[in-house]
């Protein structure tokens, strides 16, 4: 297998939705065309920047099908197919495969608090359902779960399981799981705001949320950091940070959908409970602010 189309820069993508908070198609549609045009190297489809635990099953099934048919095969298409029960993620794994999708991923399942062996019998069994790669989703900040580096050593060691999108800012653990897992094992940053420590500590690539809205940045990031021209990594990171700490004076999902829709590229900056609905003088200061950022302004649809 050729790992080499998972290396690179992934858009989380949001998922878009209309004033009746039902899934936006076209809008859906834009979009990817749109981050593709910017030359974006992939999409991760119905994690949570996509409001996937919010999603019914069939929705995200719908989101995914327009993805991969907007996409055409020009990109890395990854299929999250996460929930707290393994028969659903069976079922999205096997919708994923029929789909067309190029590898599927799952966060850990939380709440019941299961234990290590629990886990690793939940991945297997989504893996043992497809032939398609696993991508495992760390993101203890959100499920509460932190897996020892045995357990990640473990998961290497199954052909099918090829890597961890790391949503942690535990950059050592990152560090130690390269060195445990082998070079040829793929770890994607998942904080978008340390992306250039995640490539100094061994990441392959990133899978971020704000890269639905300035994905160059992170594009050329990854072309810098390729380049071993470390400064100009950087620089780029202190840029997109600038962007992202004005963003988390905000809840992340509604302020990434509304500067998407300033920029023209969805038509409808919705999002479902029980997530924040901005007020209006929070939806003008995020007006104020994009107007005032080159690298937002630049990512608009007419650029």
């Amino acid at each position: 297998m050729d790992n080499n189309k998972f290396h690179g820069i992934f858009t989380a993508l949001v998922t878009p939705m209309d004033e009746r908070l039902e899934v936006d198609t076209e809008s859906l549609e834009r979009l990817v065309e749109h981050q593709i045009a910017q030359g974006i190297q992939g999409f991760y489809v119905g994690g949570s920047t996509a409001e996937g635990f919010i999603l019914t099953s069939e929705e995200r099934m719908k989101v995914l099908e327009t993805v991969i048919h907007t996409a055409k095969g020009r990109v890395t298409v990854l299929a999250h197919v996460g929930c707290i029960s393994t028969l659903e993620s069976i079922k999205l794994a096997r919708h994923a495969e029929s789909a067309g999708a190029d590898a599927v991923s799952a966060v850990v399942p939380f709440y019941y608090k299961a234990g290590p062996q629990e886990i690793r019998d939940h991945y297997r069994s989504i893996m043992s359902s497809v032939s398609l790669p696993m991508i495992m989703y760390h993101y203890p900040g959100a499920t509460g779960v932190q897996l020892s580096l045995d357990f990640y050593e473990d998961m290497a060691h199954s052909a099918q399981c090829i890597g961890v999108k790391f949503t942690s800012m535990n950059l050592f653990e990152m560090q130690q799981i390269r060195s445990r897992c082998g070079g040829d094992w793929i770890i994607w940053n998942g904080h978008d705001e340390v992306c250039a420590a995640g490539f100094l500590m061994g990441s392959d690539g990133a899978i971020g949320s704000t890269f639905n809205m300035m994905p160059k940045i992170f594009i050329r990031m990854y072309q810098a950091r390729s380049a071993n021209d470390w400064m100009n990594v950087k620089a780029l990171q202190e840029q997109a940070n600038s962007v992202i700490a004005h963003m988390l004076r905000f809840d992340v999902i509604p302020y990434e959908k509304h500067i998407l829709y300033l920029q023209g590229v969805i038509r409808c900056p919705a999002v479902r409970q029980p997530l924040q609905h901005l007020t209006d003088a929070q939806k003008a200061g995020i007006a104020e602010f994009y107007a005032s950022s080159p690298v937002l302004v630049q990512t608009g649809i007419s650029s």
